[in-house]
């Protein structure tokens, strides 16, 4: 760490995760409470656990990033009891001009506060949970009434939760808005392998979608749907798509908490990244 203040205008981003490093993140907040000084960073990476760390310092370093021209920030938080503060810290990121990649966990009603906010973002993956932070101006972003169009946003990745109340109709509201996306990948439930469905909502909301990929994992489906689901994409319009693919994996169960550093030696928070055993 007592190395890094000669190398400051040299680095251009970080990688820090308590995945196996736990006490990673404070540490080094705590040594550089600002990130204004690395002039040349652009990316920041950061998972961190939200018991394991001092939210006064965390909180402090993610408000200097308002600051800076990164363009890169993707930010997972495990284990987060003082939602309201990070949720308070990461939508003032939403302001940075520069700003062109981010990942988060969000409602999928803040997609319209995101874009409005982020106006240049042109890359996007966000975890669309049901319970998430609370913003400082929570009020605001459910006061926009239309999904305010994005003509920067050229890839998307989303994830759903297994008990996801989404449905092909709210996608097509969402997706209206997004009419120059290129890429798509979507990480879900049943109730969205759906050939057909998908087909019209492609063709009609994303004309210039050159790659799309859908996942999905058979701890999520029951073999009668995932047999009719499958046999929705066996018509032509699929088979002649070579950048769309139908994904269905199988994974070895894992009861263990995320961060569980003696067991794992890998984040094991969703059903996707437990290790793969079929496909």
């Amino acid at each position: 760490m007592n190395l890094l203040p000669a190398y400051i205008d040299k680095i251009e981003g970080f990688f820090m995760s308590e995945q196996d490093t736990p006490g990673q993140v404070c540490a080094f907040v705590s040594f550089f409470p600002s990130f204004e000084s690395f002039k040349q960073v652009r990316a920041l990476y950061l998972h961190f656990n939200g018991k394991a760390i001092d939210w006064q310092i965390v909180e402090r370093a993610l408000e200097s990033l308002s600051e800076t021209t990164f363009n890169t920030l993707p930010i997972k938080a495990t284990n987060t009891d003082n939602k309201s503060s990070l949720g308070n810290a990461i939508i003032d990121l939403f302001h940075i001009k520069t700003l062109r990649q981010f990942s988060l966990m969000s409602k999928i009603d803040y997609l319209q506060y995101i874009f409005k906010c982020a106006p240049h973002l042109k890359y996007l993956d966000i975890d669309l949970i049901n319970v998430t932070f609370s913003y400082h101006n929570e009020a605001e972003t459910k006061q926009i009434g239309n999904i305010i169009p994005t003509s920067t946003l050229r890839t998307l990745t989303s994830y759903f939760q297994r008990d996801s109340s989404i449905t092909m109709d709210m996608l097509t509201e969402y997706f209206n808005c997004m009419p120059y996306l290129k890429h798509l990948e979507i990480k879900a439930h049943n109730k969205l392998l759906d050939g057909n469905a998908w087909k019209i909502l492609l063709e009609t909301y994303l004309p210039l979608l050159t790659h799309f990929t859908l996942r999905m994992t058979t701890f999520r489906i029951e073999e009668v749907d995932l047999h009719n689901g499958l046999t929705s994409f066996q018509s032509s319009y699929w088979l002649s798509k070579k950048n769309f693919n139908i994904i269905i994996t199988k994974h070895e169960y894992l009861d263990i908490d995320g961060f569980s550093i003696d067991k794992m030696k890998h984040n094991i928070q969703y059903e996707f990244d437990w290790p793969a055993i079929q496909c």
